[in-house]
């Protein structure tokens, strides 16, 4: 069973491009309407698949050397913004990290019934990692690093 399509195209501009396209085409259409618009759909429709889905299929060495361009270039383009979200992941991680390590020792303080003084918090007197968090911090670090240098 042999399926097909109707297009109704309502866009003057639209319209006239198409007519003016498969007359400049002539030659190679000769005067058939239908030829030329399978074409047209055809080649849209590799388009879309190598822009939407990323379908790409080089004709020669030229073209495929292209495309590793592209993608080395998106490759660039994502490690550049990987690397900027890191930094900021890693300076929202420290103060996070410091505000955390802050409350814990004023609430050992509190515990302790240690006055707690405001200008000792803004001067970081409440900033250091109780020790313990500080190796489990370092065997953390070290376990992530013989991963990465791993691979």
């Amino acid at each position: 069973m042999q399926e097909q399509f109707t297009i109704r195209i309502y866009d003057l501009k639209l319209v006239n491009k198409i007519k003016s396209l498969q007359k400049q085409l002539s030659g190679i259409y000769q005067s058939k309407l239908n030829p030329f618009l399978v074409d047209c759909i055809i080649k849209g429709m590799e388009v879309i698949e190598r822009e939407r889905l990323g379908v790409r299929t080089p004709q020669n060495v030229s073209e495929l050397y292209e495309e590793v361009q592209v993608t080395i270039e998106k490759l660039t383009k994502l490690i550049k913004m990987c690397e900027t979200n890191a930094k900021e992941i890693m300076a929202n991680l420290t103060i996070n990290q410091k505000l955390l390590t802050n409350n814990y020792n004023m609430l050992l303080g509190i515990s302790e019934n240690a006055p707690i003084d405001r200008e000792g918090i803004e001067e970081g007197s409440y900033d250091e990692l109780p020790s313990r968090f500080e190796e489990e911090l370092e065997s953390i670090l070290e376990d992530v690093l013989k991963v990465v240098l791993k691979k």
